[in-house]
């Protein structure tokens, strides 16, 4: 038995996984992967133990008895090894790009006493805590607009964007219905429908798409207006839409060459290849939010590099401190998005800043 299960040790789950071993020196970590990473895993500590795996099953069986699993996957497969996990009593933090209502799996986490962190990530995730936090303090609010995104620090061609996470997750937002309020009312809308211009204090003028990271908000907090917005540079989501309607994103099979392949996928390797990361990212975040005359208004900022890029490296911190605190603290038997861990918000922000997260807060709320 271990003390800290990882399962998906890619971008965000290797930074991650990095991140805990430096905090924790002593801790009997498991880690998997479909991939053989025992080599690189070996560098960041040498007591990890590494195991390749792909079957759900066997990595539970591995994990027998871990007390924080912390789960990493791309949105196709996470729903197979969370359900899993939690059906035979195992804790999970997950910062997968789910596609499924987390709540459908409260009354497993209920009769299987066990905790499942949901979102543990940039966005959703941070932002869930941002919200969570003033939503405690004001109640029902009058909006939250939230605007987000990981994007070269600099527009590069084709398209204005590179890879610097899943890239089938990076197409699944720009096809995924968006939900967001307005006048109180849940919609969900074509993500790439209506491209929103986006003002960024101290960065300027981006263009944005209603993206569906409100997710457990829409449920949990009450808002007259609230959305997501993702931001790109200009000129990006139009060449994205393009290659939308030509097919490039769907998950329809076609025929090849007597080889059948779902275009997305053919589209994610593609994008990996030529869109590959040569300059430095920066991560943005602006939160406004807004209740009669009380605002509290966020801005927060990290740049990256090219060995760690500022999206995954963001994600990853908040993935990371949200598994210390699993490892810390203790949690009831239920579904818990990052608004609920709202009492931890100075704790998740130091260790942040800690990192070179940079924030900027305006509020008239005291």
């Amino acid at each position: 038995m271990a003390d800290l299960g990882f399962i998906g040790i890619g971008r965000v789950g290797r930074l991650a996984l990095e991140l805990v071993s430096r905090e924790y020196k002593n801790l009997d970590i498991i880690a998997i992967d479909c991939k053989d990473l025992s080599r690189d895993i070996g560098k960041i500590n040498p007591n990890i133990k590494f195991y390749r795996t792909c079957d759900p099953g066997e990595s539970v069986d591995l994990l027998h008895g871990t007390p924080v699993v912390a789960t990493a996957l791309p949105s196709r497969i996470a729903k197979r090894y969370i359900e899993r996990l939690l059906n035979n009593g195992l804790n999970v933090v997950d910062v997968s790009f789910i596609d499924f209502n987390p709540y459908d799996l409260e009354n497993l986490c209920i009769n299987k006493r066990a905790y499942y962190i949901v979102d543990a990530g940039f966005a959703p995730g941070f932002t869930n805590l941002v919200v969570g936090k003033i939503y405690h303090e004001l109640g029902e609010l009058d909006h939250v607009k939230i605007y987000v995104g990981g994007i070269p620090v600099e527009p590069v061609p084709p398209v204005g964007y590179q890879i610097t996470w899943s890239a089938e997750d990076l197409i699944e937002e720009y096809i995924r219905p968006a939900r967001i309020i307005t006048d109180g009312k849940i919609m969900a809308v074509d993500p790439l429908k209506e491209i929103v211009n986006v003002e960024i204090p101290q960065f300027g003028s981006y263009e944005g798409f209603y993206s569906d990271g409100l997710r457990t908000l829409l449920r949990n907090v009450r808002a007259k207006d609230m959305f997501e917005v993702s931001i790109r540079y200009k000129g990006h989501l139009e060449a994205m839409k393009t290659l939308r309607e030509l097919g490039f994103f769907s998950k329809e099979e076609i025929e090849v060459i007597d080889t059948k392949i779902e275009p997305y996928r053919f589209t994610a390797r593609l994008f990996e290849k030529v869109l590959k990361q040569t300059i430095p990212d920066i991560a943005i975040l602006y939160i406004d939010i807004a209740k009669d005359k009380y605002y509290y208004k966020l801005l927060s900022s990290l740049v990256g590099s090219l060995e760690k890029s500022a999206l995954a490296l963001y994600t990853a911190l908040v993935y990371a401190k949200t598994i210390m605190l699993a490892l810390e603290k203790d949690f009831d038997y239920a579904v818990h998005p990052l608004e609920d861990l709202y009492r931890y918000f100075n704790d998740y922000v130091a260790y942040l800043s800690k990192h070179n997260v940079v924030f900027d807060i305006k509020t008239n709320i005291t």
